[in-house]
């Protein structure tokens, strides 16, 4: 290698490069350092040192990648295996759906969901289960107790010149007629309608007394529109009960009835007749009170003790059916209070099953349906203790006879509360004449027990008098 002056390596080679010769020193340089090369690479415990980051994130990008080839990899495969498998079954349960807020703030509103039902098989075919389709009820209470109590309710009809003027039934004219006159000849009979309650499978028919009047024949027409002549059996008007008989050779669908026991205040009120003549009209509510004695007109109607309702009920309604939840009838739909109105204004009252049934036994039977009587003028107390605050007792009359006396407070009568003194009076009245019953009795403050023969009431008695 050359040494020539303008090689820099002929006066030092500061990297090591090796010379080819004997160099002269420069002047006036520093003299080079001594400089200690020490090994700086890895010893001892290898697990003590960091990993390289770049590493470590190339290795994790490798696992994900490799992952997610397999998952796209998995899902792929299930729909090429499972494209005969049947869809997915969606069960759709119905429930009340309970949203809790404070008074300032209103719970935001939910859209329901709404799933479309299987096409239903033809009537009478089997589905493809191989059983009859049942009834579609969608999860609706008074869609089953109609379907339940329809079959059991029927039309009645009554020519009108054997009702009473102040009969809550109307003619039957058809609404619909452009010329009702040149339809109708004038000697033709005109009819009144009202509702019936199938009593048994042989045809007898359970209504209002009011709806009868002094028919002796009426016409029913059953829910799927058959008409047939109706017999009148007997009526007991002073309770309004009556019954028909019709012969016929059709399967009847007698009601199941529930006691008033079983009714309580709230539940569900389902009524079903023909007001104004619309056959088969379904309304609803609810039980607004037990109990409730009521009195339908003057003479010699009675107390009874009715189920109010809510539930609407109009003119032609009277000796239609007043369902619960279950579709058993607890009550036939009688009468309304109105405020001077045709119209229904929220107050309607039904005759307990059980009081109807048990009149109508009466008139099979033969028995008298006579009102019981106890011979009491009275009132409600105005302070103390409910019950019956008996003011004047009549001479000779079953009251003087078992020892009751002006002041008494009735409070029992064979175990059934006694509210107030028509409460009394409604179930005196239901007693069949004859009846033995035990009174408790609150006199000077203490309870004492009596023992009545129930009477057979006269003709007319004053409201105030049991």
């Amino acid at each position: 290698m050359s040494n020539e002056p303008d090689d820099p390596r002929s006066e030092w080679d500061p990297l090591g490069w090796e010379l080819e010769g004997p160099a002269e020193q420069p002047r006036n340089l520093p003299a080079p350092r001594t400089v200690e090369v020490v090994s700086w690479g890895p010893t001892g415990d290898r697990s003590s040192q960091p990993r390289n980051p770049a590493v470590v994130m190339l290795v994790t990008s490798v696992v994900l990648a490799v992952l997610g080839l397999v998952g796209i990899g998995i899902g792929v495969g299930s729909v090429f295996f499972n494209q005969d498998a049947p869809p997915p079954e969606i069960v759709v349960v119905s429930g009340p759906q309970v949203v809790s807020a404070s008074p300032q703030e209103s719970p935001p509103l939910q859209t329901p969901l709404v799933v479309a039902p299987p096409e239903p098989s033809p009537p009478g075919e089997p589905s493809e289960s191989g059983q009859s389709e049942a009834p579609l009820v969608l999860g609706d209470p008074v869609v089953a107790v109609a379907r339940a109590v329809i079959p059991s309710v029927v039309l009645i009809e009554v020519n009108v010149d054997a009702l009473d003027q102040e009969s809550p039934v109307l003619p039957d004219l058809n609404p619909d007629s452009p010329d009702l006159e040149s339809e109708i000849p004038e000697d033709a009979p005109t009819y009144g309608q009202g509702s019936g309650i199938i009593y048994d499978a042989s045809g007898l028919i359970l209504t209002n007394a009011h709806v009868l009047g002094e028919a002796e024949t009426v016409r029913v027409q059953f829910a799927d529109g058959v008409r047939a002549e109706g017999v009148v059996v007997g009526t007991a008007p002073a309770i309004d009960v009556g019954l028909v008989r019709v012969d016929t050779d059709m399967t009847l669908t007698p009601a199941v009835f529930a006691d008033r026991s079983t009714v309580e205040v709230g539940q569900l009120a389902v009524a079903v007749g023909s007001p104004f003549g619309l056959q088969q009209s379904v309304t609803s509510g609810i039980v607004s009170a037990v109990g409730r004695a009521v009195r339908e007109g003057t003479g010699d109607s009675a107390f009874v003790e009715m189920i109010q309702t809510d539930a609407p009920i109009n003119r032609g309604n009277s000796g239609g059916a007043l369902a619960n939840s279950n579709g058993q009838v607890i009550g036939m739909n009688t009468l309304i209070q109105t405020d001077g109105s045709f119209g229904n204004i929220g107050l309607g009252f039904a005759i307990p099953s059980d009081i109807a049934l048990n009149i109508a036994q009466r008139i099979l039977s033969g028995e008298s349906t006579e009102l019981g009587y106890l011979g009491v003028y009275g009132t409600d107390p105005e302070i103390g203790l409910p019950g019956a605050l008996v003011v004047e007792v009549s001479p000779d009359t079953p009251a003087e006879q078992a020892g009751l006396v002006a002041g008494d407070l009735i409070v029992l009568i064979d175990g059934e509360v006694v509210s107030t003194f028509t409460e009394l009076a409604a179930k005196v009245q239901f007693r069949v004449p004859g009846t033995e019953v035990e009174l408790e009795v609150v006199r000077d403050g203490e309870h004492i027990n009596l023992t009545v023969v129930i009477g057979s009431r006269p003709s007319f008695e004053e409201p105030d008098e049991e």
